[in-house]
């Protein structure tokens, strides 16, 4: 078009040219057959104006406008989520008056649509050549925009995201990141600055775990912690540093809801649940199901085109990562199996952290824009990353502790993890001839660094909470005159440890259970007092164990 202007202007350049924009979809041919004259006169007069003609006005889930040349139109009420009708309830406003006219009318039924044009022509003065044309055009919106709002409904998580923020400028910016040496202490560096207070050992960790979600081999974590203490925080912290469109973030999940996905719709996610001990035993066995098998087969009853009842498979695909927040000390065995488990960090200095954040948000000092700037580039690294399957020529190579429980999921875990750890490496890593890609050494270290407290929790009987408390009480016990021979109440340990009474019988009545501690005297009613009857040595086991793997490690070099 810009050429024939040009050629134009050469030709006869005393004569003024101008281009129009036609309204999209629309030739000069049927703007006349549907605007007449009058209606080619005005595009001439006021092309901006014509342009914003063909356009609704969503004024709310149960009104929708649109401006014609005739009047304006509104729908009255929900749009029908058919595709193969358009029934509706539309209200008239003619642009000669004010007065109202209702009709309900089939806009996919052309000759209900002629006849209400030449009805509303005779009664109120329609010109029924524009009423028509405006009726047209209105179908044509509002199919669009059915389709949408359809297509929004079948896939509820779109590339809005990803289409805003993943600019080629981002993208190449994503892949410099992962290309830089020490990737994963540029990583953590990231994490605290999108706003994780401190957590740097589970941190890195649920991240690695987190990113997992689109890879071959996803992996589930497990936090547990006291009421109150940061579980959501720190797994929300990493849920804002993945591409949202990925991420499915759940309070709750129903005993049912699980079985009735549409097929692919878990599939390459991140699933989020708030508070594990929600969920009642069907709903867990369903999400056990999904992590372990990747899909869920269930047997329903639909009504066949005859309206006959019949038995169908109901079949739900599922590819995803989870992290799962739980304040139960010991959570329902198939379920800690499945899952890498952590403990957040319940100690003072933590919460000393957590409070300084927390006032220097108030006071308006910290940086909103340099947190958004790490969860969009940390983001982005999700994004242009892509799935590979992965190779360890160390697999074999390397024994974890005998001493850990569940210890073949453990491994399973691990290696899956050195797997994840090469993947998140895999713009500085290299390729075998089947297109896998090769872990190195550097990546086995790595993982073993960051994994090393989850092996740490598989090895250790009590859970991370109890743990954190159980070291607190030594420490005062040995304080004490009498040394480790003190005996205790449960009041004297709430004030002294600073804890609440429900998470102080909680603790003594676990460790009562697993013969950490036992009661020496007293009576229900007037309460008991305790010893510490097995003075395990936690710090001398880590080491031993750490030992261990750093001479596995350095046989690597060798091997």
């Amino acid at each position: 078009m810009q050429n024939i202007k040009t050629q134009i202007q050469n030709i006869r350049p005393e004569l003024p040219v101008s281009m129009i924009q036609l309204p999209d979809g629309h030739s000069m041919n049927d703007m006349w057959l549907n605007y007449g004259t009058s209606g080619i006169t005005d595009l001439l007069q006021n092309p901006v104006r014509e342009k914003a003609i063909a356009k609704l006005e969503i004024l709310s889930d149960y009104k929708i406008s649109y401006k014609g040349k005739t009047g304006t139109f509104f729908v009255i009420g929900s749009l029908p989520m058919d595709l193969g009708n358009l029934r509706l309830t539309i209200q008239i406003i003619p642009a000669e008056s004010q007065k109202r006219l209702r009709v309900k009318i089939d806009l996919f039924d052309f000759t209900s649509v002629e006849n209400q044009c030449r009805e509303l022509s005779e009664k109120h003065g329609f010109d029924s050549t524009l009423l028509e044309a405006d009726l047209l055009q209105f179908t044509d919106l509002l199919e669009d925009y059915r389709e949408s709002l359809f297509n929004a409904e079948m896939n509820p998580v779109t590339d809005q995201y990803s289409e805003k923020e993943l600019t080629p400028q981002a993208s190449e910016k994503a892949v410099q990141f992962l290309s830089k040496p020490k990737l994963f202490e540029n990583i953590d560096k990231l994490l605290g600055q999108s706003g994780i207070v401190g957590e740097e050992e589970n941190r890195i960790l649920l991240f690695t775990l987190a990113s997992s979600y689109k890879m071959p081999s996803p992996l589930h974590g497990l936090i547990q912690g006291s009421s109150g203490e940061g579980k959501s925080h720190l797994i929300n912290g990493i849920a804002q540093c993945m591409p949202q469109e990925d991420v499915l973030n759940m309070t709750r999940i129903t005993s049912k809801s699980l079985y009735h996905y549409r097929e692919k719709e878990l599939i390459n996610k991140l699933i989020l649940i708030q508070d594990f001990d929600g969920l009642d035993e069907d709903a867990q066995f369903a999400f056990r199901e999904m992590q372990s098998a990747g899909l869920l087969n269930s047997s329903t009853v639909v009504k066949d085109p005859l309206g006959n009842s019949r038995a169908k498979v109901k079949k739900v695909e599922a590819h995803f990562a989870s992290l799962t927040a739980t304040t139960k000390a010991e959570v329902y065995y198939d379920n800690m199996s499945r899952s890498v488990v952590l403990g957040v960090d319940e100690s003072l200095e933590q919460t000393l952290r957590i409070i300084k954040v927390q006032n220097q948000k108030n006071a308006g000092i910290s940086n909103a824009e340099r947190e958004q700037e790490a969860k969009q580039l940390l983001r982005n690294c999700m994004r242009v990353l892509k799935s590979y399957e992965v190779v360890n020529p160390y697999a074999d190579k390397l024994m974890l502790p005998l001493e850990a429980k569940m210890l073949r999921r453990l491994n399973a875990h691990f290696q899956n993890f050195v797997s994840q750890i090469a993947i998140l490496n895999q713009y500085q890593r290299k390729m075998d001839e089947k297109g896998r890609l090769i872990a190195t050494e550097e990546d086995v270290r790595n993982a073993v660094e960051i994994f090393f407290s989850s092996i740490i929790i598989k090895v250790d009987e009590l859970d991370k909470s109890t743990r954190q408390f159980f070291e607190k009480l030594k420490g005062y016990v040995r304080s004490q005159p009498n040394g480790t021979t003190h005996r205790f109440a449960t009041r004297e340990i709430r004030q002294e440890l600073n804890i609440s009474k429900t998470s102080a019988f909680k603790y003594v009545q676990t460790l009562q259970e697993l013969e950490y501690i036992q009661a020496v005297e007293g009576s229900p009613n007037k309460g008991f007092k305790y010893v510490i009857s097995y003075w395990d040595n936690l710090e001398k086991l880590k080491a031993k164990i750490k030992e261990d793997l750093s001479r596995q490690l350095d046989q690597l070099k060798t091997a």
